[in-house]
């Protein structure tokens, strides 16, 4: 019997279920009377581990810079980035700026002196607002 709520979720209870519903991939398969003909499938077993893995390696990191965020040990520029899988020279180049200005502004004191036209621009490549940017959900 499966769990209707996790199947909402893309997961399963079974081990032999998918355990995301959307990681999905374009297979091709030959048969001799049609040639080649696509199928879109579900990946196997074994590498819905693998992804399932990663994505909860991915929740962890996310889980430890909000904790740092609250404790003022890092800016919420580091907890937007992190959320969207963004690194440091990635960011930079959205931002149009050095790579070592990026990575002050990761530091809380420094975030609070950030001009409001640079605000303006991380929260749009953040696609928030820049009040979402200065005040997290999290930190209410």
């Amino acid at each position: 019997m499966r769990d209707t709520n996790s199947e909402a979720n893309g997961k399963m209870t079974s081990d032999n279920e998918l355990i995301y519903k959307y990681n999905r991939e374009l297979f091709y398969h030959f048969d001799k009377d049609k040639g080649f003909t696509q199928k879109v499938d579900y990946q196997n077993p074994n590498n819905q581990v693998i992804i399932k893995q990663g994505w909860d390696a991915a929740e962890q990191r996310l889980d430890e810079v909000r904790q740092l965020v609250i404790q003022g040990k890092a800016s919420p520029i580091a907890y937007y980035m992190e959320k969207i899988l963004m690194e440091v020279p990635m960011l930079a180049a959205y931002m149009e700026i050095p790579k070592w200005r990026v990575k002050r502004h990761l530091k809380s004191k420094v975030f609070k002196k950030i001009k409001p036209e640079t605000l303006v621009k991380y929260a749009s490549v953040f696609e928030i607002t820049v009040e979402e940017l200065k005040h997290p959900g999290f930190l209410k």
